[in-house]
C-alpha cells in the first residue's frame, strides 16, 4: 500500500489521490487548492480544497495568515503584515510542525518562495528602527535557521516568487514605509516609488528592473510568470482613487500597462498566471480578470475576490464568503474572509 507522502506526491502529478489526517485516502480530482481562511479575532486555518469544491482537510493557525509556498511535503503559511511568524504544514498530515519567529524589530509582508531545491527560504521583512526592506534568508533543509538578510533600497517588500528552472527571485518592491504603531497607514504617501528587483540566491547578487513611467503613486504588490516567462505584475494605489494598477513585463523586461485598470478600482488583490492565461482579482470592485497577454478574455463578479489559484484548466477564486472554482461549484458559505492567497499544486 502507498504512504500518505506517496499518495501526495500522486496528487501533485495530477492523478487525483489525496490523503487526510484521520480519514482514508480518497480521490479528490486532478489538483488542490489551499486557500487562507480568516475570522473576526484574526486567526486562520488553511484549508484544502479538492478540485471539485470539497474540503478535504483544515490546518488551524493562530495568527492571521496571507500567503503561502510550498515545496516537496512542506507548506509554508506567512502572516499579514505586519505579523511576526510563519508556519510550516506537513502537507501529509495537515499537521504544524514548526513556527519561525521574525528577530525583534522586524515583521514579515505575508510571502515568501522556495528556492530550486527546496533547501533554502526567502521571506521578505522589515527593519522597524529605519523601515527598510530586507530579504531573510532561512536554511530550511533541517530545523529552520536564519542565516541573515539582504538590505533591499527602499520599503515595503510583498511578494516574492521564484523564475522557474532557477535560483533567480523576483521581489516587488511596494516603496511604502510601514510601522505597527501606526497600523497599516504609509508614512511616505507623497514620495514613494516602487519597483521589480531581482535577487540571484546563488551569487548573492540584488539588481533593480528601474522605475517604470506611469508607476508613479502605485505600490507593486503581486505577481505571476506565465508560460512564455511573461511577468504579470498588480498594484495597489494607496487611498479612495482609481488609475492604472497592471502591467505585463515581456521576458527582456519591458513592462507594458494593460488598460483594464478600471475594472480593478486601483486595487489588485491577487494574479495567478499559468500557460498562456493569467487571472486577476480585486476585491475593491469584486472582479475576476481572465487574461491571455494584454487581452481581455472574461471579467467576472466575485464579491470581496481575493485569493485565486491557476494551474492547467483548474482555476478557483476566493471571495469574502466562498470559493468558486473553475468548475463553478461553491465551497459552503463560511462567512470568513479568504486571504491573499490561494494556492494550486
Amino acid at each position: 500500500m502507498a504512504t500518505r507522502r506517496e499518495l501526495l506526491g500522486q496528487l501533485a502529478l495530477g492523478l487525483g489521490i489525496l490523503a487526510c489526517r484521520g480519514v482514508q485516502a480518497r480521490e479528490v480530482g486532478s489538483a488542490t487548492f489551499v486557500a487562507i481562511e480568516t475570522s473576526a479575532r484574526d486567526v486562520s486555518r488553511a484549508l484544502f480544497v479538492s478540485a471539485t469544491g470539497a474540503i478535504l482537510g483544515q490546518s488551524p493557525l493562530d495568527f492571521r495568515a496571507h500567503g503561502m509556498a510550498e515545496h516537496g511535503d512542506t507548506l509554508v503559511v506567512f502572516p499579514r503584515r505586519p505579523g511576526d511568524r510563519f508556519a510550516l504544514i506537513d502537507k501529509a498530515t495537515l499537521l504544524v510542525h514548526g513556527t519561525v519567529t521574525a528577530p525583534g524589530g522586524r515583521h514579515f509582508f505575508g510571502h515568501g518562495a522556495f528556492s530550486r531545491d527546496g533547501s533554502t527560504l526567502i521571506v521578505p521583512e522589515n527593519d522597524l528602527e529605519t523601515l527598510a526592506g530586507a530579504l531573510a534568508i532561512y536554511d530550511v533543509s533541517g530545523t529552520p535557521r536564519r542565516l541573515g538578510a539582504v538590505a533591499l533600497p527602499g520599503a515595503g517588500p510583498h511578494e516574492v516568487i521564484r523564475m522557474p528552472g532557477s535560483d533567480m527571485f523576483l521581489i516587488a518592491l511596494g516603496g511604502l514605509e510601514t510601522h505597527p504603531d501606526y497600523g497599516r497607514t504609509p508614512l511616505n504617501l507623497h514620495d514613494f516609488r516602487s519597483q521589480i528587483l531581482r535577487y540571484d540566491l546563488t551569487h548573492g547578487t540584488l539588481d533593480a528592473m528601474g522605475h517604470w513611467a506611469g508607476s508613479e503613486g502605485v505600490s507593486l504588490r503581486h505577481m505571476a510568470l506565465d508560460g512564455a516567462g511573461q511577468l504579470y505584475v498588480g498594484g495597489q494605489i494607496p487611498g479612495d482613487r482609481g488609475g492604472e494598477v497592471l502591467w505585463r513585463v515581456s521576458p527582456d523586461g519591458i513592462p507594458a500597462a494593460l488598460p483594464h485598470g478600471e475594472l480593478v478600482g486601483g486595487y489588485v488583490s491577487s494574479v495567478a498566471a499559468d500557460g498562456e492565461r493569467a487571472l486577476v482579482t480585486s476585491k475593491v470592485t469584486g472582479r475576476v480578470l481572465e487574461l491571455e497577454g494584454d487581452r481581455l478574455v472574461r471579467s467576472q463578479d466575485l464579491p470581496g475576490a481575493s485569493a485565486v489559484g491557476l494551474k492547467g484548466d483548474v482555476k478557483a477564486q476566493a471571495g469574502f464568503t466562498l470559493l468558486a472554482l473553475g468548475n463553478d461549484e461553491h465551497v459552503p458559505e463560511t462567512g470568513h474572509e479568504f486571504d491573499n492567497h490561494g494556492l494550486l499544486y
